[in-house]
C-alpha cells in the first residue's frame, strides 16, 4: 500500500502547487512558509486589482482554490493528485488595493475518490465599520476528485 505524503515529499508537492503560473502572478504565498498547510496570502496588487481597486474575484478564487488543495494534500499518497471539480464560493465583502488577504481551508470529509474542503478568505487588519479583526469576505465549498498519477 502506498504511503501518505509527508515531509520533505509533502512540502515539494505543496511548492509545486504554489509555483503555478496563475498564484504566482497574484503573488501567492505560504502563510507559514515552514507549514505550507496552514493557508494562503497574497496581497491586493497588480493583476488581482479590478477597476474599482478592490480585490478580483477570479484572483481570490485562485487562492481559495490552493488552499483548498493544501487541505487535502496530507490524505494523498505519492500516486494520487487532487483536482476541483467544483467549486461554490460567496463574496461577502471586498479587500482593497493593499491589502493582504488571508485564505483558510479545512478537510471536512475525505473518501477513497472524492475530498471536500471549507475554505474562507479574510482580509487583516479591523474594518473600520464592524470593529470586527480579519473580517470574513468569503467562504466556500469545494469538492475534490482524487485521481491517479
Amino acid at each position: 500500500m502506498a504511503e501518505l505524503l509527508a515531509g520533505d515529499d509533502l512540502l515539494s508537492r505543496a511548492e509545486a502547487a504554489l509555483a503555478v503560473a496563475l498564484p504566482d502572478a497574484i503573488g501567492v504565498e505560504f502563510l507559514d512558509p515552514t507549514d505550507p498547510l496552514e493557508g494562503v496570502g497574497f496581497e491586493v496588487a497588480g493583476i488581482a486589482v479590478t477597476p474599482a481597486a478592490t480585490v478580483h474575484a477570479s484572483a481570490l478564487a485562485a487562492a481559495m482554490e490552493l488552499a483548498g488543495y493544501l487541505a487535502v494534500l496530507p490524505t494523498l499518497t505519492d500516486a494520487e493528485h487532487a483536482v476541483t471539480h467544483q467549486i461554490s464560493t460567496q463574496y461577502l465583502a471586498a479587500a482593497r488595493v493593499g491589502e493582504r488577504v488571508r485564505v483558510y481551508a479545512s478537510l471536512l470529509r475525505r473518501s477513497r475518490s472524492l475530498a471536500f474542503v471549507a475554505v474562507t478568505a479574510h482580509r487583516e487588519g479591523i474594518d473600520p465599520r464592524s470593529g470586527e479583526r480579519d473580517p470574513e469576505i468569503a467562504h466556500g465549498q469545494i469538492t475534490k476528485s482524487i485521481v491517479g498519477i
